[in-house]
């Protein structure tokens, strides 16, 4: 499979680049620290059309592929703070979700809105009582003529006070045993935090982030039928194809963000002297961030094939979820060599790895567990026996 970077690439990385140099950590400690979403950074990728970087160019994108996408999140990660995940809830959730499963009517109204930065979007979809069971989800949706009457409870929801517009999965039929994988659905669900039929209550949580989390319940909200994704109970496979892109996107994310780590630790380490000598000198500190960096690059292997073949319509099934694995625990292993590097400067605020760390980390956990991944990987791909 060709991936090879040409030109067009070059100049993708060279000008997402340029934007991600105009913030600097304090901006994002600002963000971070007033709990604000960074619009100056949203309208400068709107501006310069990275907001719709996989949309159809009749709806105002760029119509460029998943590759492309991924080079933008590696470059916006790499280049510090938090701007590369920013681009999973709307692109991801919103953007192609869309364009892939939505009405011309639907895309009428999202896409353009999406791609110049106009529209952001959340995602409902967790629970605290299936997790990453979705088939096990309570949030039912009950036809009332035109409409569905929603009510469940969502956890660790992103973004909902900054969100245009929800994607919201919820169970329009009961669970059949014999086909279960029938009778979810995906809503389009606008202004999430405004309707009468929804309360938020945040979640303490400990890793630094713009945004809260929020605890989402949901009771008698009504919404209009026009406003599913796709087909009435018919969701799920829909919302798998998502989740695929979902994978790709935070891959590409946690490999920029182990990148910045190795770029900030090969810078301190080339400046840091100590007993007369710099510290890079020493191959305790050049062999683990080689050994980093390298696996790294890996990961990065595997998720640009991951993007390619969901750009040519094949399954990318397997590698989406390798890309999803192999790169959270590389970025992982990458900050916690480059806090290693840093010494007890490492874990100053001052400095930028440990918060790169915390990041990282979390992409073991999120949007799925590495050890689901693993059981995906043996029962759907080697072919062993289900273990869970």
């Amino acid at each position: 499979m060709d991936y090879t970077e040409t030109d067009e690439h070059q100049l993708i990385r060279d000008s997402v680049r340029e934007i991600a140099a105009d913030y600097d950590w304090a901006y994002w400690k600002d963000c971070i620290e007033e709990n604000e979403f960074p619009e100056a950074y949203w309208a400068d990728l709107a501006r310069d059309g990275w907001l719709g970087v996989t949309i159809p160019e009749e709806y105002g994108g760029a119509g460029l592929g998943m590759l492309e996408m991924s080079m933008v999140i590696e470059e916006l990660s790499r280049g510090g703070g938090q701007g590369g995940i920013i681009f999973v809830l709307t692109p991801v959730f919103g953007g192609i979700s869309i364009q892939r499963h939505g009405t011309d009517e639907q895309k009428e109204e999202y896409l353009p809105a999406i791609a110049d930065g106009e529209m952001r979007f959340c995602m409902g979809l967790t629970e605290a009582g299936a997790g990453t069971n979705t088939l096990n989800i309570d949030t039912t949706a009950e036809r009332e003529c035109q409409e569905f009457v929603i009510s469940g409870q969502k956890m660790w929801i992103s973004g909902v006070e900054n969100a245009d517009e929800m994607l919201l999965i919820a169970r329009t039929s009961e669970l059949d045993p014999d086909n279960p994988t029938h009778g979810v659905s995906m809503f389009l669900v606008p202004e999430p935090a405004e309707q009468d039929g929804i309360s938020l209550t945040p979640l303490d949580v400990e890793v630094p982030w713009f945004e809260t989390q929020y605890q989402v319940d949901i009771d008698g909200l009504r919404v209009h039928e026009d406003r599913i994704l796709g087909a009435e109970d018919g969701g799920l496979y829909l919302l798998w194809d998502t989740l695929n892109t979902e994978r790709i996107a935070g891959a590409a994310s946690a490999i920029g963000g182990g990148l910045r780590a190795i770029d900030l630790a090969v810078d301190y380490a080339n400046e840091r002297s100590v007993f007369g000598q710099q510290i890079g000198g020493h191959q305790a500190i050049q062999h683990p961030l080689a050994d980093a960096y390298a696996e790294l690059l890996c990961a990065r292997e595997m998720t640009y094939k991951a993007a390619s073949k969901w750009d040519q319509g094949e399954d990318a099934g397997t590698e989406a979820n390798v890309a999803k694995l192999r790169s959270s625990e590389a970025a992982t292993k990458a900050a916690d060599r480059a806090v290693q590097t840093h010494g007890g400067n490492g874990f100053s605020a001052d400095y930028e790895v440990y918060d790169i760390w915390q990041n990282s980390r979390l992409l073991q956990t999120v949007p799925i567990t590495n050890e689901m991944v693993r059981n995906f990987l043996a029962e759907h791909t080697l072919g062993l026996p289900r273990s869970y």
